[in-house]
């Protein structure tokens, strides 16, 4: 079969091929830079190659499995991307052939939900992907916070000893994704992000921003940690350093819309990404095992599981509410 896992042989072909078609010429930075957790070669299990009878990787796929708390216990997603096939290839069903592959193999164990982020959604959707889920963008351009910040409070830049206690900090938030360790690490330190914490008196970090995800996400705050009305000043100290005018706010932080809304912020909501149910059965065995006793009457509609944005714009939750931040997406 064509279709094989990435051997130590075929990694930098791999790596080589993603770079060259996700990443333009004079980008500053590369693949494996901006997608540090799902390229490195402990995910080989779950990175696959197209091989042609000479050898050559005519395409490949990659997904990231993490499990993520909700609204109904722990579910499992698959990350997916570096969906890429070689121009010399184009044409000949090698992307096809690499999804439904990849597919099968998260079916057979049984993971829940997949989801991945494309401009080019018409290109997944034989494999059952769609819009689905919801997140905020608010502007940080116009804040007007009416306090300035306590005397008892500071601002610097992230520093790589401040990890821990920044993920922890993150792991407050109520849903998010169950990080393994050393992966928060790997994101705070990619190249072309830029990070900052607000420390106390006693210097101990009391709140984080993250600015850009390596070369993507540009003038986002990709990821945001602490007490929310202490981060409206790190959103208005990172505008004035011209790093963000947007942050992404996933499901479950609603009282921070709020928050900055009466601040003077704008906002707009989009779906998280495209959606796929992989295995409806197991997701369903959670959603019942969670109390809930009403599923959706599609149970393989990402939709009617997630929520959406509607015609409206307002975003209608599902009775699964999940949130992917920045960082996590692939």
């Amino acid at each position: 079969m064509p279709i094989v896992n990435v051997s130590p042989a075929d990694r930098a072909g791999f790596l080589g091929l993603v770079n060259a078609e996700i990443r333009p010429d004079r980008a500053k930075t590369n693949a494996w830079d901006d997608f540090p957790v799902i390229l490195q070669a402990s995910n080989s299990d779950w990175q696959l190659v197209f091989k042609t009878e000479e050898g050559v990787i005519a395409g490949c796929i990659a997904c990231l499995i993490r499990e993520h708390t909700t609204s109904c216990g722990i579910l499992s997603v698959a990350g997916v991307g570096s969906v890429v096939t070689h121009p010399d290839f184009r044409g000949k069903g090698i992307s096809s052939a690499l999804q439904s592959e990849m597919m099968m193999r998260l079916r057979r164990k049984n993971i829940p939900l997949g989801v991945l982020w494309t401009d080019q959604p018409e290109i997944y959707s034989g494999r059952g992907f769609k819009a689905a889920g919801w997140e905020i963008h608010a502007s940080v351009t116009e804040l007007t916070i009416s306090e300035p910040l306590n005397d008892d409070f500071s601002i610097r830049p992230f520093q790589i000893d401040d990890t821990q206690t920044v993920e922890d900090l993150f792991n407050n938030h109520p849903y998010r994704t169950l990080r393994l360790a050393g992966n928060s690490k790997a994101y705070y330190e990619m190249p072309g992000t830029r990070g900052f914490v607000l420390t106390d008196l006693e210097n101990k970090v009391v709140a984080s921003v993250f600015c850009g995800k390596g070369g993507d996400f540009p003038q986002y705050i990709t990821e945001f940690a602490g007490d929310f009305h202490l981060l409206l000043h790190l959103f208005k100290f990172v505008h004035e350093q011209d790093l963000a005018d947007q942050v992404l706010i996933p499901a479950g932080c609603e009282l921070l819309v709020n928050l900055l809304v009466d601040a003077g912020a704008g906002w707009m909501a989009l779906n998280s990404g495209q959606w796929v149910v992989i295995d409806s059965a197991s997701l369903l065995k959670i959603y019942l095992a969670s109390g809930e006793n009403e599923p959706p009457e599609n149970m393989e509609e990402p939709a009617q599981w997630l929520g959406m944005v509607g015609q409206d714009g307002q975003p209608y939750p599902g009775p699964v509410t999940l949130a992917v931040w920045g960082f996590d997406s692939v």
